[in-house]
């Protein structure tokens, strides 16, 4: 079902509505957030929730579908700039009680149509997904400058951390700062335990099997510094004397080279490649340890989904605000391979960290989440900040 197609929910008994605004359904930091938003407010008796991804529905997706008590629908293409105006013709048609959404293009947009009157909502919530004006320069950060100048409208734009929350500052319009607030990301702790129990494939279960595994996830592009990983991989063993093996769930444009990185440093033996993975969590629950080598996110999803797999030691460079406020995490001093294997040594040969993991994902429940969503940004400790 298109965005144009009438897909009217039941309004009885003064049901709530909500619309979850997603690019495209994939697995991202991003699109994880929003739908666990979505399942959230699904398993409330008041309320119905519709994901509308904005590109077109993936193979074997079934249009108009259900998922987890949700509706699906989808629009065109994948879900890049401009796509955002599929949304037009689901806003004509409906009122709702709540809009959600993560990305700047499709928050600018939002943002816009209920300025004119197109979007009607009692609530819209935009999310921050990464320090965009950190992460781009030139024309693509003019460009999102732009995005921002149509901010203003929400009733709660969200920052992921205390140093995102500062950094907006600096490129919201004045309208929209009084609306900014700072929401630790939620994890589904139930959920990924649950995942983490699948059993592993034969052959999974044959490369978990041979040595110790480090356990990197996310896309292999610069910005998440993959070839970093297996420098680090040579320092552990160069400090220790010990063998481990380095085994990467995701995909992306440098598989080739850090297939060449490994090979020079003597260690093609010692990295698994195993790409795209819906679900990477029985990965995380075999690991002895976990490395993010990111230069910089937003707010880096894949260290909580690891803290939930109760891996006995997780490693990250400083590469977002609050990485202190996690119990247990090892943040690195700097983004050498040197550094980050100090702090690997140092969680390798240290005891089992998992019990402290379990202050932070309390904290962070989905639905506590989406009832914060929910509420005025001067009601928390702290104001705006």
């Amino acid at each position: 079902m298109s965005f144009g197609e009438n897909s009217e929910f039941p309004r009885l008994m003064k049901r709530k509505l909500a619309l979850i605004a997603i690019p495209l359904d994939r697995r991202g930091g991003a699109e994880t957030i929003l739908k666990l938003v979505a399942r959230a407010l699904a398993k409330r008796p008041d309320w119905d929730v519709e994901i509308g991804f904005l590109g077109g529905q993936g193979a074997g997706e079934a249009a108009g579908s259900h998922q987890d008590g949700i509706r699906c629908s989808y629009g065109f293409g994948g879900g890049k700039a401009m796509s955002e105006f599929l949304l037009a013709p689901r806003l004509i048609r409906h009122r709702y009680d709540l809009v959600f959404s993560s990305h700047a293009r499709v928050n600018s947009f939002l943002a816009a149509a209920r300025s004119v009157g197109l979007l009607r909502s009692d609530r819209l919530v935009a999310r921050e997904s990464t320090v965009l004006l950190d992460r781009f320069k030139g024309h693509r950060a003019l460009a999102y400058k732009a995005l921002y100048a149509a901010y203003g409208s929400q009733d709660m734009i969200v920052a992921q951390t205390s140093y995102m929350n500062e950094r907006l500052r600096d490129v919201l319009p004045r309208r929209a700062i009084a609306k900014l607030c700072t929401l630790p990301n939620p994890v589904d702790e139930d959920l990924i335990v649950k995942m983490s129990m699948e059993a592993l494939s034969g052959h999974d279960a044959e490369i978990l099997s041979r040595l110790p595994q480090i356990v990197w996830c996310g896309r292999l592009i610069d910005v998440k510094r993959p070839t970093i990983a297996v420098d680090v991989l040579a320092e552990v063993r160069r400090r220790t004397g010990e063998d481990y093996e380095l085994t990467m769930v995701g995909s992306g444009p440098m598989e080739a080279e850090l297939r060449a990185r490994a090979g020079k440093l003597d260690l093609a033996s010692r990295l698994n490649l195993l790409g795209q993975r819906d679900n990477p969590f029985p990965l995380f629950r075999a690991a002895r340890a976990g490395i993010l080598t990111s230069a910089m996110e937003g707010f880096p999803n894949v260290l909580l989904e690891m803290m939930a797999c109760r891996i006995p030691g997780i490693v990250t460079t400083p590469c977002a605000g609050d990485l202190d406020m996690l119990s247990g995490l090892e943040i690195s001093a700097g983004f050498g391979a040197s550094e980050i294997a100090e702090a690997l040594v140092k969680v390798i040969q240290g005891g089992d960290r998992s019990a402290l993991y379990r202050k932070t994902l309390s904290e962070r429940s989905p639905d506590r989440f989406a009832d914060m969503l929910l509420r005025a940004p001067s009601s928390y400790p702290g104001g705006q900040r």
